[in-house]
């Protein structure tokens, strides 16, 4: 097993957020800092991106470039309080363009379709536990 971790704290009206030695900050919609949504899109690309040069060079098929676009829709009035609405993004869709001369890479692809680890994440559930503690101030 591995153990990601990310620790983060209040700024104002955004988050800051610390991976490893890297300081992300995460704002609402609406300011010019990415949002929560904009950077899970985001690293859900890059994983996919990764993956498929991962599994390429596993399987030494040669790849000469991979380039994504990947897009999520949500709807604000989950998130704003309507409880027919999940509050949360309902839809992904990633669009990829991989250049390669190699027969092999459908087969990189099926098996980066399949092996993508937050691709994973967003088609079934996970368990998440949270816990709080208020303080006194």
């Amino acid at each position: 097993m591995i153990t990601f971790t990310a620790e983060g704290r209040l700024d104002g009206d955004s988050a800051r957020v610390t991976i490893k030695d890297t300081e992300l900050k995460i704002g609402l919609m609406g300011s010019d800092d990415p949002t929560p949504e904009e950077v899970l899109l985001g690293a859900a690309l890059s994983c996919m991106i990764l993956t498929i040069y991962y599994i390429s060079r596993e399987m030494g098929v040669q790849v000469k470039n991979v380039e994504g676009y990947i897009e999520g829709t949500l709807d604000p009035k989950g998130f704003q309080g309507d409880p027919n609405i999940p509050p949360g993004l309902l839809q992904v869709k990633y669009d990829l363009t991989i250049d390669s001369d190699d027969e092999r890479m459908d087969e990189v692809m099926k098996l980066s379709m399949r092996r993508c680890p937050l691709k994973d994440t967003l088609m079934r559930r996970v368990d998440v536990d949270v816990s709080w503690k208020i303080r006194k101030t």
